[in-house]
């Protein structure tokens, strides 16, 4: 509101209260007598225009009263101005301007101001701009002048997805992220590890199938005697999905130390803590064990993260001595702490994006000897499964979230406003709602609190 009123200030210096100077009467092709009352409508200097709804939105209001006899008056602000005006000009202080009257539309202008005038709820307005002109449509002018001011920081997690393949799958995956998987021999057990390298708690990581997971030690133990390699695996004592995120760090130990799994990187996701759990019914979760789709905090190589986490876990010849449990559609989706809620949208896009080869498919389900491996495709499983996460997440509670972006927000000196014309969310620096005055930015509300944001703007 203060920005508007110095430029209808400067305006009226310029024009009304100064003059410009112009045309003679027998230069101007008037349409109509300018007799009447007139109200302004846009403004422009220097190449700035506003419009009707910039100066509306700016609770301010400029008329002109001009009478038969040729006196009048100028309000503007509270003030009132005499003036006298004849067919080619109006005159204040002693001072003519020069105006054209064109199809209901009264203009005062010179090589850099321009003010607009029409009757009280005519439906005149002034032409739009022709081809090659630098002023831009009144409203569209003003919103450009204040993104010139812009400096946009987009946030990493709002970056388009680069498409990504391999002989075993292809995905789309955020730009500049690295891809680690295993060898097309490993068919049903085939890992895929997404991350980025600057910062690997940003992440995607889905199994097919791992096992064994035993229930008891001497299960291992048993195992152990026909390949050492069973006695690295981990014991799972909460059967659960819950409970294989709790010995992830295990998990990750026996992979690592596998030559075929040793180059995937599997993170270790320690300090595992669920803070929500949404009921599973996708993959294998009707044949196995206490399944769930969990929300959960962690560290990873000192790194706080948060994301979301679902594992099926099928037991396997129990009641033998030598039964396991299996654990299929093993996946994480993982951002640092504090900035899943943005990431989210593009590690679920990216996960459903997996497609596997048909020479994958042909391999893995010939290796596979269990009916529960062929009963669906596999690229559909990693499709269920950003599915599921997805409409889990958005059924989250989102009190919390809320509360902790306004936090965030308040100890980072920004506040969020919504583009009304795209729906995009940024965080901008604090102060921007109480100085703007125009109509396509909106201060969000509560619940716009736990949509995605597309970038950082600094105005000041």
């Amino acid at each position: 509101m203060r920005y508007v009123k110095r430029l209808l200030a400067v305006l009226l210096t310029g024009l009304l209260l100064s003059g410009c100077g112009g045309k003679t009467k027998e230069e101007q092709a008037l349409a109509d007598t300018a007799a009447g009352d007139w109200e302004l409508v846009s403004m422009s200097y220097s190449g700035m225009t506003l419009g009707k709804e910039d100066l509306d939105n700016s609770d301010i209001t400029m008329t002109l009263s001009l009478l038969e006899d040729g006196t009048g008056t100028m309000e503007y602000d509270g003030l009132v101005y005499e003036l006298t005006w004849d067919g080619s000009s109006i005159t204040t202080d002693g001072v003519a301007d020069s105006y054209t009257l064109e199809d209901g539309v009264l203009t005062i202008a010179n090589e850099d101001t321009e003010m607009v005038f029409t009757r009280p709820g005519s439906l005149a307005s002034p032409d739009a701009p022709k081809a090659g002109q630098e002023t831009l449509a009144a409203g569209a002018a003003s919103e450009q002048s204040v993104e010139e001011s812009w400096t946009v920081e987009p946030l990493a997690s709002a970056q388009a997805l680069v498409p990504y393949s391999c002989t075993e799958f292809s995905m789309d995956i955020p730009e500049g992220w690295t891809v680690r998987s295993s060898a097309m021999y490993t068919g049903m057990f085939h890992a895929i590890h997404v991350f980025d390298p600057e910062k690997p708690v940003n992440q995607i990581f889905f199994m097919l199938k791992m096992e064994p997971m035993f229930p008891d030690e001497n299960s291992r133990a048993m195992m152990a005697l026909s390949s050492d390699l069973f006695g690295k695996y981990p014991i799972l004592t909460n059967v659960s999905t819950q409970g294989v995120f709790e010995i992830f760090p295990q998990f990750a130990d026996a992979m690592n130390a596998t030559a075929d799994y040793a180059d995937i990187q599997t993170p270790y996701i320690a300090d595992f803590s669920v803070t929500e759990s949404f009921e599973s019914t996708q993959g294998m979760s009707s044949v196995s064990i206490s399944p769930a789709i969990l929300r959960a905090d962690f560290t990873q190589d000192g790194t706080a993260g948060e994301g979301m986490f679902t594992a099926d876990v099928v037991p396997f010849a129990m009641g033998t001595g030598m039964g396991y449990y299996s654990v299929y559609n093993l996946t994480v989706l993982s951002a640092e702490k504090g900035t899943f809620q943005d990431w989210q949208p593009t590690l679920s896009k990216s996960l459903s994006s997996l497609d596997y080869t048909r020479e994958f498919q042909s391999f893995a389900m010939s290796q596979s000897n269990q009916a529960a491996d062929t009963s669906q495709s596999l690229s559909q499983s990693a499709s269920e499964m950003s599915d599921s996460i997805m409409s889990s997440w958005e059924n989250r509670n989102k009190s919390q979230d809320i509360m902790s972006q306004k936090q965030s927000d308040a100890t980072l000196g920004y506040e969020r406003i919504v583009d009304t014309e795209t729906g995009e969310i940024y965080k901008i620096d604090n102060g921007f709602t109480d100085w703007y005055s125009g109509s396509r930015y909106k201060a969000i509300s509560d619940d716009q609190y736990t949509d995605s944001v597309e970038a950082v703007i600094h105005w000041k």
